[in-house]
């Protein structure tokens, strides 16, 4: 979807209100963002105005008013083709072991789902860490 002008103006309402600041002329981090902020401005902005922002654009972008103001084009860019991604080292292959080139192979998965798939998934890794932890929930 192309967003309007009234799109773009509610990203730049949200944005403001989870980094609690009105100047967004930075990048997500540097204004004091957090991940789990981004998540929730990227799912809103998809869920409620249609609009889908890949939130590694929204953590990378050198500023998030420019990011939440630019033509759709230059914030919607096509996932990774996964004939693109990169294999395995021998060692992950061998031993399941993300810290040796897993995780480069499950991004080009992941950013195929949905935010709301993405949220579930992190809410349910979460669910798990705690419970192996054994912190409270």
């Amino acid at each position: 979807m192309t967003p309007t002008d009234d799109v773009h103006a509610q990203a730049l309402k949200l944005a403001r209100t989870y980094l609690g600041q009105e100047d967004l002329d930075g990048g997500w981090f540097e204004l004091g963002g957090s991940s789990l902020d981004a998540a929730r401005l990227v799912s809103s902005l998809e869920h409620d105005h249609g609009w889908e922002i890949a939130l590694p654009d929204l953590l990378t972008a050198p500023s998030v008013a420019g990011l939440l103001t630019a033509p759709a084009t230059a914030v919607a860019p096509e996932a990774p083709d996964a004939a693109d991604a990169p294999s395995p080292s021998p060692v992950a292959a061998a031993t399941g072991d993300a810290s040796a080139g897993g995780a480069d192979v499950l991004w080009p998965t992941l950013v195929r789902l949905s935010v709301s798939e993405r949220l579930a998934l992190a809410h349910r890794l979460l669910g798990d860490v705690l419970r192996e932890s054994g912190e409270p929930r």
